[in-house]
């Protein structure tokens, strides 16, 4: 607060927790619903279902990686459309965009075309994850945020569980109803956008100077709390003008840590968290169907770029059939472990500092990984399952915790770009890996393999230390670019001009 007046952030993060705050972490919910269960990494749903072209372990595994490669590549797009045109604009369209691809798919009646429908829904709906985080992070209040910012994610585990149970319970389900039931949570999308539930972030607004818009904005969140809004339109403002004691530690921070050294460092974070998390996913239940069998569990992980690796293999016979008991079970110990996590892990924000929850996430995921690997060796199944469920939930925290420090670290203006190349770089760790363990099979054992991909979980860690990661709960979101804004004001001191005398 400044000369009398009030910032945007100010009334947002003074809003009281109701009604306006549960129907958006509701909505964000049944997007990440909605996501996982397209997203589901395992080749076991989409090798039950039913389809009209010729089902093999090659076009399988096509199916999945094509719509990887259209998520990565319109993360960064979209995420700088989000900060240049509106969070809400962006997301309402993808939405609708997404749908309409969707109803491309449901008519494709070959193989070719359904690779086509499957890479345009991905890059539809890639975008809608760059939008949709900065746009919660800019509408909740401050207290409790890591919490309210994180336990909406438990809606991706629970879409990829859904998938996973559709193909169990409804085996040989057709192609048409199958997408059908995962599309249908984008329509009531984009009705609840359309209605206005998950609203335009009044910090973005005033950023592009539509401060009308952005108070109606304001007045209809504190509406749906009957709460009064007790500043008037004019003493609201986007920012106020910094402490000189702040200015100065701004200049320390961004000398040792700038906005470049952090954003690569979250990047390569990022990518290896996906990297091991990754094989776990896929290896971890492959273990079990293929326990009995001469099948290596990686190579049935492979993407349709190693088909020389491929040939002649006859992994499709175990995805067909009645389904595995050890894999249902593995899958469904690890999904819900995952969803209690989150939640677990969520709640956990709100008492422990960013710095340690993040750290602590890494150490904890690098253990469990290779005590999974041994339990799975030894095919103890009952405590494999668990161990895989919480090595899923302590990475899940790891990299929902890493986008809350994102959001936290970046301002307004660019929030959404840096929240997009972050993901982008998940995205493409998801097709590596795949690629790396065939080549690190020709070489290697299987042991040898997923110790180097478990392993990723440590380089993480070591990687972390170079984060200023902050050592308090909650950390107030800033709209403008800090930096430039001490830089503005050291300008003026050395003019003998102050904000009071402009």
């Amino acid at each position: 607060m400044s000369n009398g007046f009030v910032t945007v952030g100010h009334c947002i993060e003074g809003l009281p927790i109701g009604q306006f705050v549960w129907e958006l972490l509701l909505s964000a919910f049944l997007i990440c619903f909605w996501l996982g269960a397209m997203n589901e990494p395992t080749p076991f749903a989409m090798g039950l279902i039913s389809t009209d072209w010729s089902l093999s372990e090659l076009s399988v595994q096509a199916v999945l990686a094509v719509m990887s490669i259209g998520n990565a590549t319109s993360l960064v797009l979209f995420g700088w459309l989000a900060d240049r045109y509106g969070r809400a604009m962006v997301m309402r369209n993808l939405l609708l965009l997404t749908f309409a691809a969707a109803l491309f798919m449901q008519g494709s009646r070959t193989l070719e075309l359904t690779l086509c429908a499957r890479f345009l829904i991905g890059l539809c709906s890639g975008g809608i994850m760059a939008a949709l985080l900065p746009l919660i992070a800019e509408l909740l209040p401050a207290k409790g945020r890591g919490f309210y910012l994180t336990v909406w994610c438990c809606g991706r585990p629970t879409g990829a569980l859904f998938a996973v149970i559709i193909s169990c319970l409804l085996p040989q389900m057709q192609w048409i109803n199958f997408i059908f039931l995962l599309m249908l949570p984008a329509l009531v999308l984009y009705i609840l956008c359309r209605l206005e539930v998950i609203p335009e972030s009044p910090r973005f607004l005033y950023l592009m100077g539509k401060r009308e818009e952005g108070y109606f904005t304001l007045l209809d969140m504190y509406d749906k709390e009957a709460t009064y809004l007790p500043w008037a339109p004019e003493s609201v403002s986007l920012t106020s003008s910094p402490d000189p004691k702040e200015v100065k530690a701004i200049g320390l921070e961004t000398l040792h840590h700038s906005d470049a050294a952090s954003t690569a460092f979250l990047c390569l974070i990022v990518f290896l968290i996906n990297c091991a998390s990754q094989c776990m996913r896929a290896w971890a239940p492959m273990t079990a169907l293929t326990s009995t069998s001469q099948q290596n569990p990686l190579a049935l992980i492979a993407f349709p770029f190693c088909k020389a690796h491929m040939a002649g293999s006859s992994g499709l016979s175990l995805l067909q059939g009645p389904p595995d008991h050890h894999l249902v079970m593995v899958v469904a110990q690890g999904y819900m472990l995952e969803i209690c996590g989150t939640v677990l892990c969520a709640a956990i924000s709100s008492v422990v500092s960013r710095r340690w929850l993040i750290r602590g996430a890494l150490f904890l995921a690098a253990c469990l990984s290779f005590a999974t690997t041994v339990a799975e060796g030894h095919h103890m199944w009952f405590s494999a399952g668990p161990l895989y469920g919480i090595v899923l939930m302590a990475q899940s925290a790891a990299f929902n915790f890493i986008l809350v420090y994102t959001c936290e670290r970046f301002p307004t203006s660019s929030r959404a770009s840096a929240v997009g190349l972050v993901l982008f770089f998940g995205q493409v760790a998801q097709l590596f890996m795949p690629a790396m363990g065939v080549v690190l099979l020709r070489h290697m054992s299987e042991q040898s393999v997923l110790c180097t991909f478990n392993s990723l979980y440590l380089v993480a860690l070591l990687l972390t230390f170079q984060l200023p990661l902050p050592s308090f709960r909650e950390r107030t979101l800033h709209d403008i670019d800090e930096g430039k804004a001490g830089r503005d004001a050291q300008r003026r001191k050395r003019l003998g001009v102050s904000y009071q005398t402009v």
